[in-house]
């Protein structure tokens, strides 16, 4: 992790040149993410109310003398995307800032006995801790507002670009079966967010290990399927014991589930991350840390050297999971059903397939409870359990060690080195899913695709467990440090300067 050397220094420090003006484009950047969070985006499955979020947006490039078009697949379930055309001189493809409008589900009311200690749609400022409290602070508006602000800001100054710039604001990402956003736009109408490279969720926000904070650029994902299994019973009066209860069993099966770990796989993506970050260990410690790739030190490593936080981030990347979220079963209080069931949220590490994880789930529950039986007069009976896929989504990844990628994580590298007191970067997969792998999908041609939203935070605050939680919240600091990280990178990426 030396000191990067070879960039324009020059172009990365072009926004040095509004350092009066910057406070005022970070209150805006602030009060726009604000109005976002406010705006209330929770995505319903099939409803959803993006299009409000939309005509926020419109406002702001309006004042600003923005080019957009919106494109909404049904009606509520909008999409923004702005362009700032470049010169051409580079020869390079666009430039894409991607962030998705709609959020995951948080009350609107009685909040606090949820455990909020501010309204999940009230933007508000915390005077304690300076965070700003929401719904969508780091998933994903934060993002949206800071594009939006700086795309305006560059608009209103005249800066040059030797490419075009994109700002994609996207409906429906927030559910496995995605369809009226990226996905939208690929099959529908590619032209509008067709670009070299893009940036999207799940990197280039700090979090801290060993004493040291962290930068990870996201370069795969993990896929996702939605699983439901089925438990089955004889049935019969709940007034005497059933050791068949299908309730009884389904039960147990999310109990192990929820407690025990898929089997070890180690692939590239896992092991590159896992690299990453024990190069940053020093000695012993950080040899001990490498071990949790092996299949003979894993579990005890995890079971006995990482504490909780470390467990979240790194457990996944080295196992398909499998979550019980949902359990259904049963309608009469008096009645034993003949069947109950569980949807389990899987994910599925870049190299295996979905009939890996269904054989991973098998394995930890038991193969012969999904085999067919005999009972005591040799008739053959159904299997106890059944287990069906509703609904998959494939993981992907990059190389990257490719000359694409390198180059521009380079420049992330960089610009984070100088901005985060020679903080390091490490690349990573992630555990769940973002719009990266629709980008990917484009018709006619093939972006480079990195999670780099970037913010800061301070030691304390487990980066994992802010998504879709309780108190999700932004160090306001942190934010504003991350505005100008993000300039600064799309002024070199886009060789930017100030018009004659």
């Amino acid at each position: 992790n030396l000191h990067p050397s070879h960039l324009n220094m020059a172009t990365s420090k072009l926004f040095d040149m509004f350092v009066s003006e910057w406070p005022e484009v970070e209150e805006k950047a602030i009060k726009l993410l604000q109005e976002l969070i406010q705006t209330d985006t929770q995505n319903d499955g099939e409803n959803g109310t993006e299009t409000d979020a939309v005509e926020v947006i419109k406002k702001r490039f309006d004042a600003s003398g923005v080019k957009y078009k919106t494109v909404e697949p049904k009606p509520g379930r909008g999409n923004i995307i702005a362009r700032l055309e470049g010169d051409g001189s580079s020869g390079k493809g666009a430039l894409c800032l991607s962030a998705h409008l709609d959020t995951v589900k948080a009350p609107t009311e009685n909040w606090e006995e949820a455990g909020w200690k501010h309204n999940p749609f009230g933007g508000e400022i915390d005077e304690d801790d300076g965070c700003l409290y929401g719904r969508g602070a780091i998933d994903m508006k934060q993002m949206a507002a800071m594009c939006v602000t700086l795309v305006c800001f560059m608009k209103e100054k005249g800066i040059r670009l030797t490419r075009d710039l994109i700002f994609a604001g996207i409906a429906d990402e927030e559910r496995s079966d995605s369809k009226y956003g990226v996905k939208y736009l690929i099959e529908n109408e590619p032209d509008l967010i067709e670009a070299d490279i893009v940036f999207t969720e799940v990197g280039g926000m700090s979090f801290h290990s060993e004493g040291r904070e962290v930068f990870p650029i996201m370069f795969g994902e993990k896929g996702s399927a939605k699983i439901k299994i089925t438990a089955f019973g004889p049935g019969g009066h709940s007034s005497t014991y059933h050791k068949d209860n299908p309730i009884a069993l389904i039960g147990s099966v999310a109990q192990t589930l929820a407690t025990k770990r898929l089997p070890l796989r180690v692939v590239p993506g896992g092991r590159t991350t896992i690299e990453s970050m024990s190069s940053l260990v020093p000695g012993l410690k950080g040899f001990v840390f490498r071990k949790i790739l092996s299949p003979r030190f894993s579990d005890y490593i995890v079971d006995y050297l990482l504490d909780e936080s470390q467990i979240q981030a790194l457990v996944p990347l080295l196992h398909n999971t499998a979550s019980p979220t949902i359990i259904s079963g049963g309608e009469n209080p008096n009645q034993i059903p003949t069947e109950a069931s569980v949807i389990v949220d899987g994910r599925i590490l870049p190299g295996c397939t979905i009939d890996d994880l269904l054989y991973d789930i098998r394995q930890v529950i038991g193969p012969n409870l999904f085999q067919t039986r005999e009972n005591p007069q040799g008739e053959e009976l159904s299997p106890l359990l059944k287990m069906e896929v509703l609904h998959y989504r494939y993981p992907y990844e990059q190389d990257p060690t490719s000359p694409a990628i390198s180059e521009v994580i380079e420049i992330l590298r960089q610009v984070i080195y100088d901005s985060a007191d020679g903080a390091p970067i490490i690349t990573n997969i992630i555990m769940g899913g973002t719009d990266l792998k629709f980008y990917a999908e484009h018709p006619t041609k093939k972006p480079v695709c990195l999670g780099f939203e970037p913010f800061r935070l301070p030691p304390g605050i487990n980066l994992v467990s802010l998504f879709h939680s309780v108190n999700e919240r932004i160090p306001v600091d942190g934010y504003k440090w991350g505005l100008r990280v993000l300039a600064d990178v799309v002024s070199i990426i886009c060789d930017a300067s100030i018009q004659e």
